[in-house]
């Protein structure tokens, strides 16, 4: 009996050291998947954009004499395949822009307030020019700044690479006229590539 006791007593010491040592890990964090995809890259090509924006000659004309108009930033959209972080290239070009101290931008509670009065969600898009000027008025943004990524290639050595092409625009909601516009590449990552 004292035999089996101490048996018992030995096996639940073992097992209870092993439950320790599994504890020691952190089980407790979620994983996440080290996949890249291209995030960094977009995120420097939104920030380089915006930057190009900012110092152009329309942009210096706009915010001439001290001016600071409102714009709203429409989320980017993702016209590429495979996944796109496009709420942290929205997130890095709203942030580049406040820090400039050019533009005001439009508060979210009233791009939210706006978007539930019209039916929209945040992820809705506008079907035509009319419908988006017609949005960005209710916001009172004089500006509307807008963009999306898209797949595209280019020849190096005599192979197509894959990029992302990121292309930005800005509207004046008055005229609908496009006061700014330009794009730029990202190099995609083998993960990127392989649904292209």
């Amino acid at each position: 009996m004292k035999k089996s006791v101490l048996t018992l007593l030995a096996a639940s010491l073992l097992l209870g050291g092993c439950a320790q040592t599994i504890d020691s890990v952190n089980s407790h964090l979620p994983e996440t998947p080290s996949v890249n995809f291209g995030s960094n890259d977009l995120d420097n090509t939104a920030s380089d954009l915006t930057t190009k924006m900012l110092s152009s000659p329309a942009v210096s004309s706009i915010t001439a004499g001290g001016k600071h108009p409102i714009v709203i930033v429409d989320n980017i959209q993702n016209n590429a395949s495979g996944h796109v972080d496009t709420k942290s290239l929205t997130n890095t070009i709203k942030s580049k822009i406040s820090r400039s101290g050019k533009f005001n931008l439009v508060d979210k509670s009233r791009v939210d307030a706006v978007r539930k009065q019209m039916n929209f969600s945040e992820n809705d898009r506008f079907v035509n020019q009319g419908t988006a000027i017609q949005f960005a008025k209710m916001t009172g943004a004089q500006y509307m700044l807008y963009g999306h990524v898209s797949n595209t290639s280019k020849s190096e050595d005599g192979k197509n690479v894959p990029f992302y092409k990121m292309t930005m625009r800005l509207m004046d909601t008055n005229s609908g006229s496009i006061e700014w516009a330009d794009s730029g590449l990202a190099p995609k990552s083998e993960s990127d590539s392989q649904g292209w």
